[in-house]
């Protein structure tokens, strides 16, 4: 994975700080300094963070903000075909803006690649914790280690209140109908993208599983589906919990927000536990709620069914199985691209419902 990281920033990380400096000074009408730039180890092929401090004078007091970059990546084979950096930075501005859902609060966005050589936006750093993808909350970190059963519970549930209360935003409201391809159903669109992202991440050389999931999912669409804003990768790692584990302090990660029925979301969150657990051979952290009391709780307060949330786990499966398999073969490990546990507990879900 080191290989894959987009070099220009990590051979060049001064030119970078300096020309962020001279970015940020600019559009913020005084002068500013960064004294440093680092980069997360668990930065990745998605998406590249920066952190860094800003430091300016104002009234003659010396201020500080920490700020958090998102940089679109610029490597040779990256994880998905295209990268709309735009799109990510208004669904945080306009739910920032139109509801309660927290979210970082925005510092500014580029789209002219003149600069760094690929598009960026930069957020306030948000206080708090993140569980851990790497390693696995419920192999080891904080979660595993500092927490009780009681504190797994509270911000579990708080993630999925969070969620449910996304849910019940009116996309129209917030501007987003122009994401609806007139002619087809939101899922249609996103089965037509998913098929598309198949064949361009296998470079034309297929994928068994995760086709046979999308053949199964064309053949199986549920009729008169919901549609709002769904967030896309709704997982415990893309929230930032406050320091008491009882409420969240911000949503990250909406690259891959989409209109579609929001059963879909509800169904990644869980699977994408799973795969930390049933998918590795490992017991789920204890103290977390089942994924039936998650659903139940999610149906409550979203207001929603999640009659089709079998559906949406096959789903889940097939994204994350095809998104994995990408980063296997971008990445040098052929012999995982058809056969990794995530493509394993794909086949196994599929056999249940087939």
């Amino acid at each position: 994975m080191e290989n894959a990281r987009p070099t220009p920033l990590v051979d060049d990380i001064e030119g970078t700080r300096q020309k962020l400096e001279s970015w940020i000074a600019t559009h913020r009408g005084h002068d500013v300094s960064i004294p440093e730039l680092s980069i997360p180890d668990a930065t990745g092929m998605s998406n590249v963070t920066l952190l860094f401090d800003i430091n300016w004078k104002e009234g003659g007091q010396s201020r500080s903000e920490a700020v958090v970059a998102r940089l679109q990546p610029s490597i040779e084979r990256p994880v998905f075909p295209d990268y709309d950096l735009s799109l990510q930075y208004e669904v945080m501005d306009r739910i920032g803006r139109g509801s309660d859902i927290p979210v970082p609060q925005l510092r500014g966005l580029e789209t002219d690649k003149s600069l760094l050589g690929v598009q960026f936006y930069l957020m306030k750093r948000t206080e708090g914790r993140i569980p851990t993808d790497m390693p696995p909350y419920n192999m080891d970190g904080w979660m595993m280690h500092e927490t009780s059963l009681a504190e797994r519970q509270s911000l579990w549930n708080a993630a999925v209140d969070t969620m449910a209360r996304f849910h019940r935003l009116d996309y129209q409201e917030l501007g987003f109908a122009r994401l609806h391809e007139p002619g087809k159903t939101p899922l249609q669109q996103q089965l037509a993208y998913w098929q598309h992202y198949l064949d361009w991440a296998m470079e034309g050389a297929g994928h068994a599983i995760g086709q046979r999931a999308l053949d199964w999912l064309q053949a199986h669409q549920p009729a008169q589906e919901p549609t709002v804003l769904c967030w896309g990768d709704s997982r415990l790692g893309n929230v930032i919990f406050n320091p008491a584990l009882d409420a969240v302090a911000a949503v990250l990660d909406w690259e891959m927000a989409v209109l579609g029925n929001p059963v879909q979301d509800l169904a990644w969150f869980n699977y994408l536990d799973a795969t930390f657990s049933e998918g590795l051979g490992m017991p789920r952290l204890e103290g977390l709620p089942t994924y039936e009391e998650t659903v139940s709780r999610w149906e409550k307060t979203s207001g929603f069914s999640a009659k089709d949330y079998d559906y949406y786990l096959i789903f889940a499966g097939m994204r994350y199985g095809l998104i994995l398999s990408r980063i296997m073969l971008a990445t040098g490990q052929d012999s995982e691209v058809q056969r990794s546990f995530a493509c394993q507990l794909l086949e196994k879900y599929l056999d249940r419902l087939t």
